[in-house]
């Protein structure tokens, strides 16, 4: 299967809210290369259509899910403008995907563009500001069942983020990965984590997307959005259920459906 053919017809499954088995079923052969051909097409039809892209996210940053997926590294996608929405305005989009989730994030705003390789030590010198987000996945592929190169076509299941209102300097903040996060359903604890869920450290997610882009010739601009990676398991969006996202520092979000 082609990247353009693969391209297309994610594009076309997306209009119409459907979902369909991962590429990977028929075709063992396409690998992770492939996966970012694909999602560079994909990049550009959005871009034709008049999106604007305005930051990166990364996926799969636990160990335990980069385990499951046999790889060694996390995976990056793109985040266009249309994707923001105000927690107000996500009960209006739910009929827009198919099956949405929600998780928790740590987001920098960069200061510096990002374009060429640079060490973890090196990252808080890119960092504008921190803060609190949720994003939203909607992936293609019926029950979340994909392998590496489907997910990576599919713009790592990217469709939404929330952005939390407050917006922090990292010096005024204490070690990211000491961040207490905590996911509540209707008021019940679903998920809990601290920041060391990803990578080990938050920063270390914006080195391995410095040299995902150095590996692709590509240049993220200053005060770009950037989505460190999850820090809990992805929770359901279901119409009458209120998700309330918090990380310690960093301020709490509340979305009621």
């Amino acid at each position: 299967m082609k990247p353009a053919e693969a391209e297309a017809f994610l594009r076309a499954t997306r209009r119409a809210g459907s979902l369909v088995e991962p590429f990977t079923d028929m075709h063992s052969e396409l690998d992770e290369m492939w996966g970012y051909e694909t999602q560079a097409l994909d990049r550009t039809q959005r871009l034709q259509a008049g999106e604007s892209i305005i930051g990166a996210k990364l996926g799969l940053t636990s160990r335990a899910k980069q385990e499951r997926m046999g790889v060694d590294r996390p995976i990056v996608g793109f985040l266009t403008k249309s994707m923001v929405v105000e927690a107000s305005e996500v009960v209006g989009r739910l009929p827009t995907w198919a099956q949405p989730r929600i998780e928790p994030e740590i987001a920098f705003i960069t200061s510096h563009d990002i374009g060429w390789s640079f060490t973890v030590g090196d990252a808080h010198s890119h960092v504008e500001s921190v803060l609190l987000a949720a994003e939203i996945l909607d992936s293609r592929f019926a029950d979340y069942r994909f392998r590496l190169p489907d997910v990576v076509a599919d713009n790592t299941s990217a469709a939404g983020v929330v952005l939390g209102p407050e917006r922090h300097r990292l010096i005024a903040l204490p070690d990211l990965a000491s961040l207490r996060c905590e996911v509540r359903i209707d008021g019940v604890l679903a998920h809990e984590a601290t920041g060391e869920a990803i990578l080990g450290a938050p920063l270390e997610s914006l080195a391995l997307l410095a040299e995902h882009l150095t590996r692709h010739q590509q240049v993220l601009p200053a005060g770009s959005l950037v989505l460190a990676g999850a820090l809990t398991d992805a929770s359901p969006l279901k119409i009458g259920h209120r998700y309330d996202l918090s990380i310690e520092h960093l301020g709490s979000l509340s979305i009621p459906l």
